[in-house]
């Protein structure tokens, strides 16, 4: 009884709710480390370098997993180029969100959620439910309720195209990131490994991008964050809940969403999730004012939630 509920759809869904409203961590990390001096590309970088670790030492105790080497070779290869896409999605919202109006800006991302969706219709026979369409289109509106009811008065340089480019990279990363999940000889290989190729994806990101941007006033900085107690904070922080999410929750609960026929919600339910645990963050323990479009958005996001568990 207890297996058959970690292999169901309720299982997903329980899942993909927690692991994105853990997210909301990622957001309030990224948005803090500038203000402390601390360089961003950094946290990724020794962050997948922990993980990186940890799971490899992990694998080296219980073996690899049991599926042939062409299925686990594409399915860890599809996972390291999510995670190198992934941190190059990210970096390039940093220097969007330097330029222009950071609700919009991240709206215009998060609104990528709609490919995952698309994707599973299209390549892998997900019903769209009229529930599911309308639970999507609700959490589509509260992005842009979300968008409207912040503080957009910074636009200081070019940042629509940025944007852009973050919105379809962002896309094609969930899509990858999903895939595999739908073939059964793919869920075979365990969400340790797919956590190892994830990681070392983003590591190759993070050690491409601060080589490439070397100078020596740069490594002066990185030798001063190293010394930086908070960085480490932040990387513990993360990949506590990173590692132990991906090892228990994200990875098998998309295996039981896309096992289900509803992989393409996976994404949309993360990060409506995401936005209702921010929003309350925010409110609860920033103690930051609700706006009344804030407060609209977070009622039409839990709608869409809804919408999109319904059966």
């Amino acid at each position: 009884m207890e297996l058959g509920f970690f292999n169901s759809i309720w299982f997903g869904i329980i899942a993909m709710v927690i692991v994105g409203g853990s997210w909301c961590l990622i957001g309030f990390v990224m948005g803090d480390a500038p203000k402390r001096g601390i360089e961003p590309s950094l946290v990724q970088l020794f962050g997948a370098f922990f993980s990186v670790s940890c799971s490899t030492v992990i694998l080296l105790l219980t073996g690899r997993p049991e599926c042939p080497a062409s299925v686990l070779l594409l399915t860890c290869g599809a996972y390291m180029v999510s995670g190198l896409i992934n941190f190059s999605m990210l970096q390039i919202m940093s220097y969007a969100m330097q330029r222009g109006p950071n609700g919009i800006i991240w709206s215009i991302i998060q609104s990528a959620l709609i490919f995952p969706f698309l994707g599973g219709m299209l390549f892998f026979g997900m019903e769209a439910t009229t529930p599911r369409l309308l639970g999507l289109g609700l959490l589509v509106f509260a992005l842009l309720l979300f968008a409207l009811g912040k503080d957009n008065s910074n636009h200081s340089g070019s940042w629509l195209l940025p944007a852009f480019i973050c919105f379809l990279l962002c896309g094609v990363q969930q899509n990858i990131a999903t895939a595999p999940s739908y073939f059964e000889s793919a869920r075979a290989v365990n969400s340790i490994t797919r956590a190892l190729s994830t990681a070392g994806g983003t590591l190759t990101g993070a050690v491409l991008y601060n080589l490439v941007l070397m100078t020596p006033e740069r490594w002066k900085k990185i030798r001063a964050n190293l010394g930086n107690r908070t960085l480490w904070k932040y990387i513990c922080a993360l990949q506590f809940f990173n590692l132990i999410f991906a090892y228990t929750l994200f990875y098998p609960g998309m295996n039981a969403m896309a096992d289900a026929g509803a992989g393409g919600v996976c994404y949309p339910l993360m990060v409506g999730s995401c936005i209702v645990t921010f929003s309350l963050c925010s409110i609860l323990l920033l103690k930051e004012k609700i706006r009344l479009l804030q407060g609209a958005a977070i009622l039409l996001c839990l709608s869409g939630l809804i919408g999109l568990c319904w059966p």
